[in-house]
């Protein structure tokens, strides 16, 4: 019951976060804040079947990504993350997919809120 709240808050506080008025994906310098965010979440998971080695920091689109959903516009909507032999924690760096709306995540994920 807590971690199916605590899933809950998240999707709750991702899906309704506020973004600027440019929604722009990249920085000034041309790194995607989306796949900043993913490798954060990466470098948190034990990954024993390499289900995330396709997760690339010099890539510039996620949405090609095992697990990943986006948008039509290209921002991140869903993680698929249940059957993939992940395990370990969940990176705070999450909260910066603003478009995030669904994450299935499997039990063996350890979710803090700081």
């Amino acid at each position: 019951m807590e971690l199916a709240f605590l899933l809950l808050f998240i999707v709750f506080f991702c899906g309704h976060a506020k973004v600027s008025a440019s929604d722009n994906l990249l920085s000034p310098k041309g790194v995607n804040y989306e796949v900043t965010a993913l490798m954060a979440v990466k470098t948190k998971m034990r990954d024993e079947l390499h289900v995330m080695d396709g997760w690339d920091i010099n890539s510039v689109d996620p949405c090609t990504w095992n697990m990943v959903g986006c948008s039509a516009e290209g921002f991140v909507t869903s993680l698929e993350m249940t059957n993939m032999g992940l395990s370990g924690t969940l990176s705070p760096s999450i909260g910066n997919l603003t478009h995030l709306r669904t994450m299935s995540v499997p039990h063996s994920l350890h979710l803090y809120l700081a």
